[in-house]
């Protein structure tokens, strides 16, 4: 039986949107509050520092360096990858209801993100690069292995793109889950967006 306590609040911390945008920005690097600041341009000081405290008290970040600056102390931030391997093991080892409430407050993640979305004052799905779609392949162990690690590698050309002019954050959701049946044919659902 896993900690079912640390486990969902290792993973409600992972779920929020500035919370996954911290993650990858310390995903290749160790940062301060202010680089980060950098990146994450829309997010207010402040909101920023809550969510690291957050993160920092749920074990997936550390401090890694203390800098005296201007009689303050500055601190340097990393992810912490053993907790984050340690969180990895347990959810194997969860059972089928706290496996079951995770993806339910996942999703739920996703459904405020969108609700908020839609609550903009102008839209437009193709200007915004918004789109949600479902596709099943039939693929071999060795080739979905060769497609992870494909979707890796371009993953990884822009996980450290700085803020620019024309750049704006996006966030980029997947879930992978076994087809409903090996002898079905492959189902596509209409794309949107």
């Amino acid at each position: 039986m896993t900690d079912k306590k640390n486990l969902v609040q290792k993973t409600e911390v992972l779920f929020h949107p500035v919370r996954v945008r911290i993650l990858q920005a310390l995903a290749t690097r160790n940062l301060t509050p202010l680089q980060l600041g950098e990146e994450l341009v829309n997010v207010p000081q402040a909101t920023l520092y809550r969510h690291l405290n957050k993160m920092v008290r749920a074990d997936i970040l550390k401090v890694v360096e203390e800098r005296p600056v201007r009689g303050t102390v500055e601190k340097v931030y990393g992810l912490n990858h053993q907790a984050l391997q340690t969180g990895s093991r347990d959810l194997l080892q969860a059972s089928r209801e706290e496996l079951m409430e995770l993806f339910t407050n996942f999703i739920l993640g996703q459904v405020r993100d969108f609700g908020a979305y839609l609550q903009r004052e102008n839209i437009n799905l193709f200007e915004d690069k918004v789109s949600f779609r479902r596709a099943s392949f039939y693929m071999t162990d060795a080739e979905f292995m060769e497609l992870a690690g494909e979707i890796g590698q371009a993953f990884m050309k822009r996980l450290n793109n700085k803020p620019a002019p024309g750049r704006k954050p996006l966030m980029w959701t997947t879930i992978i889950l076994p087809g409903p049946d090996s002898t079905a044919e492959p189902e596509d659902v209409p794309a949107t967006g």
